[in-house]
């Protein structure tokens, strides 16, 4: 089932949220985490479910990427059915104006140094 391309933005939008929070929150465990054996076993309990919740997380990122080029590559299709150039993707997160993936354009060289005059030889009248 693909998505239209607004959802698959909210999914990816969500998705980058719950992982920023679950990266909180494990940055916060070890200063949670009490001495007694007890809670210990219970924030380990957590952590287990953290690190089961950030696999399914990175699962339905990497499944929503692919749903991502999918949308594009059918958009392409249409697009050239239709004749039509398609100048960016919807899912291009350039500015508008900027051309993306374009290489920096090319450096000028520096300016050649002027020659310094030779210094006469002494050895030539």
């Amino acid at each position: 089932m693909a998505m239209d391309p607004t959802s698959a933005a909210e999914a990816r939008e969500r998705v980058a949220k719950w992982i920023e929070e679950t990266r909180q929150i494990f940055s916060l465990l070890p200063e949670l985490i009490p001495a007694d054996h007890h809670a210990g076993a219970s924030a380990q309990k957590e952590v287990d479910k953290l690190h089961k919740d950030l696999e399914d997380l990175k699962r339905e990122n990497h499944l929503l990427r692919l749903e991502k080029d999918e949308i594009a590559q059918a958009m392409g299709q249409i697009a050239a059915k239709l004749g039509i150039t398609p100048r960016r993707s919807p899912f291009d997160r350039s500015a508008p104006g900027e051309h993306p993936r374009s290489p920096d354009p090319p450096r000028s060289p520096e300016p050649a140094k002027p020659a310094e005059p030779k210094a006469a030889d002494p050895a030539k009248p």
